[in-house]
């Protein structure tokens, strides 16, 4: 986390030493007009620290689980309310007298709401720290979903859902921040693991649930859930999610002190969170390679999402209810991936000490020989995404081909598990390998990958019903089935070529003549 210590009054961080780390984190307050000597004493400033038992990863497990679960909890109510609208868009399109593609829009601005909204509350929360983010945008996310269910036409839908997502998603974006603020690196493998299930298998309940809701109700309940949902969740989070960032906890602790708050500046915040995704997306290929990848396989997922309800309801005759159950196969693998992440973990642990021994340092080409710090490998998060890569065109061909009668229900139903497997191990991977890969950029990489990804997930549902119309459910699916063939070496190739390539990344030198931190 980049801190600006040039301005005057503001807080400084002062690096501790790992074994110093779980004994306090110190800033430094220095008065306007102030300048600190190297050591950071000076007769006008004053030392502010946290002791072990503020800092958040020496919270005991029991006072850690709680607000994980709520930030699980808050995480997952955003992807469902991003795929509930896919089961009523023919109930809207009917209702409001509209094309099943102008219903589908509900799906797309979503998802543009979703890309949007971090640009701007991500750099707030570095500033306001984690909490009053969270307070005002899960109560706006929950106001607009009530718009949701009262929208008196498509306009309005489509307006509210926009706004939503713009509110709802700093929810997603800054858990994981909220993760690590707790859990150190060596926690960290189930709550991570549990976050990244929570974003993946909401999208996936939601169909099921509203596909029911759909055929016995009306398509505003759909909302009405969401509803209470975000309420139940809201509250919790009000209960139970203290502060977890550090530096809002040093600001309040130097407040109750009687020093002046003073925050970085919010423009350069926002000059370096609008600029530098965008910089990165453009310059840096490991982080265009690897995100056009994720973002390739979420939009496909979304594909999922208008397509499975059309094949069960129009070739086997299946309820809205019933053809929502087809998402069961996905939803299995991607609780199988989740269930496996403590034997990824050590899979990683493995791996990290194999290359670290193979190069005498962190594989990038910039470590000294035996006595430097030896950094974490990238590649490390690599060994174990070589073959699951193959789970996701494996599970493409295999629904095409078995989808359509005489063929049993249950084959198509099972070929989501692998395509489920194949998801959650390659998205947490890749994520893992760009945190790992871009250091104290990372930040910055993820939010490039969230607007590609957005991206892919609003425009992909738009041709999905027309592909299956035209093509057929066989060569639609099989057409998914060789992108992601294409994409499928990609794990292999950088694990073989990502030394040579992070060489050449630019801000991957930075973050390594800089430090990780």
């Amino acid at each position: 986390m980049e801190v600006d210590e040039k301005a005057l009054g503001a807080i400084v961080l002062d690096p501790p030493q790992p074994q110093d780390l779980k004994v306090r984190r110190t800033a430094v307050v220095t008065n306007p007009g102030g300048n600190n000597t190297e050591n950071g004493d000076h007769a006008l400033g004053q030392e502010i620290f946290l002791d072990a038992e503020e800092i958040p990863t020496n919270w005991s497990p029991r006072k850690k689980w709680p607000p994980t679960l709520v930030v699980v909890l808050m995480t997952t109510q955003i992807g469902f309310c991003a795929s509930m609208h896919t089961a009523a868009i023919d109930d809207v399109a009917v209702y409001f007298n509209c094309s099943n593609t102008v219903s589908t829009l509900g799906v797309t601005t979503f998802f543009i709401g979703f890309a949007t909204g971090p640009l701007i509350f991500a750099p707030l929360s570095e500033v306001l720290g984690r909490n009053p983010v969270y307070n005002v945008t899960l109560f706006a996310f929950l106001v607009f979903n009530l718009g949701c269910a009262l929208a008196p036409n498509v306009a309005a839908l489509l307006m509210f859902r926009f706004l939503a997502a713009f509110f709802g998603s700093p929810t997603v974006t800054n858990a994981g921040g909220s993760i690590t603020d707790m859990w150190a690196p060596h926690e960290r493998s189930v709550p991570m693991a549990l976050f990244t299930a929570a974003s993946f298998l909401g999208p996936v309940i939601a169909p099921i649930v509203g596909g029911f809701v759909s055929q016995y109700t009306t398509w505003r309940w759909n909302y009405w859930i969401i509803v209470i949902l975000a309420s139940l969740i809201l509250l919790s989070q009000l209960l139970l999610l203290p502060e977890t960032y550090t530096t809002k906890l040093l600001q309040t602790k130097a407040l109750r002190a009687g020093l002046p708050p003073t925050h970085q500046s919010l423009s350069d915040l926002y000059t370096a969170t609008l600029r530098r995704p965008l910089i990165m997306l453009c310059t840096e290929p490991i982080l265009l390679a690897l995100s056009t990848y994720m973002a390739l396989v979420f939009g496909i997922l979304f594909i999922d999402f208008t397509a499975y309800p059309l094949i069960f309801t129009s070739t086997r005759a299946w309820s809205p209810a019933t053809s929502g159950l087809a998402f069961l196969g996905i939803g299995l693998g991607m609780a199988l991936a989740t269930a496996s992440s403590p034997y990824l973990n050590r899979l990683h642990a493995h791996y990290v000490a194999k290359l670290q021994d193979d190069n005498g340092n962190d594989g990038s080409g910039s470590g000294s020989g035996g006595g430097a710090v030896r950094h974490v490998v990238p590649e490390a998060r690599l060994p174990h995404l070589v073959p699951l890569s193959w789970c996701i065109p494996a599970g493409l061909f295999w629904f095409g081909w078995t989808a359509l009668p005489p063929t049993a229900w249950i084959w198509p139903i099972l070929a989501g598990v692998p395509f489920g497997i194949g998801f959650v191990t390659l998205m947490l991977g890749i994520m893992s390998y760009l945190t790992d890969c871009y250091g104290r950029f990372a930040a910055s990489a993820l939010a490039a990958n969230a607007v590609l990804r957005a991206t892919f997930g609003a425009t992909f549902p738009l041709f999905a019903r027309g592909m299956y119309e035209r093509l057929g459910t066989p060569w639609a699916s099989s057409v998914l089935g060789f992108c992601s063939l294409a994409m499928a070496p990609m794990p292999w190739v950088f694990w073989r070529w990502g030394p040579w390539l992070r060489e050449r990344s630019k801000f991957h030198r930075r973050m390594m003549e800089g430090g990780s931190g």
